[in-house]
C-alpha cells in the first residue's frame, strides 16, 4: 500500500472547521474556554480543558529541545492544543478515525492564536499513531506542499491511548494504539536532551501498583535511565481524577507528584517518595475533643501521605490512620491540621469529634439525630459515613430539613471501626467542622 493511501495530513483551517461544524457543533464545556467540535463519545474522554492547561503550565519550553508537539493519539486534540499553545510549538496529531481526525483539525484552527507563525506547521494525520515513519513522512511531506522545507524534529511525545472500560483489570498490551509500539517506533524520530527525551503518558487512573510496574518496565526498556514521575491528580470526587506518567526532560526531581485540582487551578501539590503507613484500630471509642480528618484518596494511592502528615500536624502531635483505602480514608489526630492551603487542599473534611452513636442515622430516627445536633450547636450534618447508597439522599434531605432552623456549626459523619474482644461493630461520629 502507498504512503499516501495509508497516512492522509489534515491542515487546520476555516474550511475543516466549516465542515467540522456539519458534523457537530463547537461548544464550550465552560465559560472561559475555546468551544470545540465533539461527538459524545469524545466530550465524554476528552481530557478537560482546565486539566489540559494545567499539565501544559507545568512544562518550560527551554526543558525542552527543537521540535513539533506530538500527540500519536489525538482524540479532540484538547491535550494537543493545550501544549502547543502554552509552549508556542507547532502541534501534530495523529488519529485512526478520519471523522474524529477532521474534528481535531477544526479544533486546532478554532482555539490556537492564528497570527504566531508556528501555526503554519500544525497537521494533523489520519492513520496509525504507531507507525511513525508512515506518520511523519506524510507530516514532511504536507510542509512541502506548502512550501515549507523544513523537516521538523519532535520535541515531545504525548499519548493518551484508548482502553478497555473495565481499566482495572485489563493488561497494558490492550492499550490502542499500544505503548510499547508506539515508544520504540517514534524513538529515534524524538530529540533527547541531557534528561533524554520528553514524553508524557495519560493512563488509566485505576492502573494498580503492578501495571505501573509494568509501564515503568516499557519505559525502561525503549529509554533506559530516564528519569520518570509518576503523577496523581484529583478533582476532590474520592477518587482519582488522572494518572500520568511523565518521562526524561519533562519529569521533576521527584518519583511521585500529587495534585488537587480545583475548576481551574492547582489548589495543593505535594511531591516526594513513596512511604508505607500503618493502620490502628481502636478498641473504645475515641475521646471528645480529639480531630477526625477525612483525606483525599489519591494523596493515598500516591503513597505521599506520611510526607502530607509530617506538613500537616505540629511534631508532638498524636495521630492514627485509621482508614487507607476506599473514598473515604481517615486519620484522627489530636491537634488540629496547620492551617495550610497545600495541607488543606488534600483534607476533604476536618473536624472536632463532639458525638458518639452506635446506630446510623435511619428514617425513623431523623428527628432524635436532628435533636442531639442542635444540643451541640450544629446546624448541618453532612453524611459522609456508609449507608445505603439508595436510602442515603433520602436521609440527607430529610435531617436537612429537620435541622433548617438551627442557627449552628456545620459538621460530617463517619462510621469507624471498633475492635472488641467478642467482635467488631461500626460507631457513628459526629464531627463539628472548624
Amino acid at each position: 500500500m502507498s504512503e499516501e493511501k495509508k497516512h492522509t495530513a489534515l491542515i487546520p483551517s476555516a474550511q475543516i472547521a466549516e465542515e467540522a461544524g456539519k458534523r457537530n457543533e463547537a461548544k464550550s464545556a465552560r465559560r472561559g474556554e475555546p468551544p470545540l467540535h465533539m461527538n459524545d463519545d469524545m466530550r465524554r474522554l476528552s481530557t478537560p480543558w482546565s486539566i489540559s492547561m494545567v499539565r501544559a503550565k507545568q512544562i518550560n519550553s527551554s526543558d525542552l529541545p527543537a521540535g513539533v508537539i506530538l500527540d500519536a493519539a489525538a482524540g479532540s486534540g484538547s491535550q494537543l492544543i493545550a501544549l502547543a499553545t502554552e509552549l508556542k510549538r507547532p502541534a501534530l496529531g495523529i488519529e485512526l478515525d478520519g471523522n474524529i481526525a477532521v474534528l481535531c483539525a477544526a479544533n486546532m484552527h478554532v482555539a490556537s492564536d492564528k497570527e504566531e507563525i508556528q501555526r503554519t506547521l500544525d497537521r494533523v494525520i489520519i492513520g496509525d499513531g504507531s507507525d511513525a515513519e508512515g506518520a511523519i513522512t506524510a507530516y514532511w511531506n504536507s510542509l512541502r506542499k506548502s512550501g515549507t522545507r523544513a523537516h521538523p524534529p519532535i520535541a515531545m511525545l504525548h499519548l493518551d491511548p484508548a482502553r478497555p472500560r473495565d481499566a482495572q483489570n485489563h493488561h497494558i498490551d490492550e492499550m490502542k494504539p499500544s505503548l510499547k509500539s508506539v515508544l520504540n517506533s517514534w524513538n529515534e524520530y524524538l530529540q533527547t536532551g541531557p534528561s533524554g527525551p520528553a514524553v508524557l503518558l495519560d493512563l488509566s487512573p485505576r492502573l494498580g501498583d503492578d501495571q505501573q510496574a509494568m509501564v515503568e518496565a516499557v519505559v525502561e526498556t525503549v529509554f533506559p535511565g530516564a528519569p520518570k514521575t509518576w503523577e496523581w491528580l484529583s478533582q476532590g470526587g474520592g477518587r482519582v481524577d488522572r494518572l500520568s506518567l511523565w518521562i526524561g526532560a519533562i519529569s521533576s526531581k521527584e518519583d511521585r507528584r500529587c495534585i488537587r485540582m480545583g475548576r481551574k487551578n492547582i489548589l495543593a501539590k505535594i511531591q516526594g517518595k513513596k512511604s508505607d503507613s500503618k493502620i490502628d484500630t481502636l478498641s473504645k471509642p475515641p475521646p471528645f475533643g480529639a480531630f477526625i480528618s477525612i483525606i483525599d484518596p489519591a494523596l493515598i494511592q500516591s503513597g505521599l501521605q506520611e510526607k502530607w502528615l509530617n506538613e500537616a500536624l505540629k511534631p508532638d502531635s498524636g495521630h492514627s490512620w485509621l482508614r487507607l483505602d476506599g473514598r473515604r480514608p481517615l486519620l484522627i489526630h489530636t491537634d488540629p491540621l496547620n492551617d495550610n492551603d497545600e495541607i488543606k487542599g488534600f483534607v476533604v473534611s476536618t473536624g472536632e469529634i463532639v458525638q458518639h452513636r452506635l446506630t446510623p442515622p435511619e428514617l425513623h430516627s431523623i428527628d432524635q439525630v436532628a435533636s442531639a445536633a442542635s444540643r451541640n450547636d450544629i446546624g448541618k450534618i453532612t453524611l459522609r459515613c456508609s449507608l445505603d447508597p439508595e436510602l442515603q439522599p433520602t436521609i440527607q434531605r430529610r435531617l436537612d430539613k429537620a435541622l433548617r432552623d438551627v442557627d449552628g456549626s456545620k459538621s460530617f459523619m463517619v462510621d469507624i471501626d471498633l475492635e472488641r474482644g467478642t467482635g467488631s461493630h461500626k460507631l457513628y461520629i459526629i464531627c463539628k467542622e472548624n
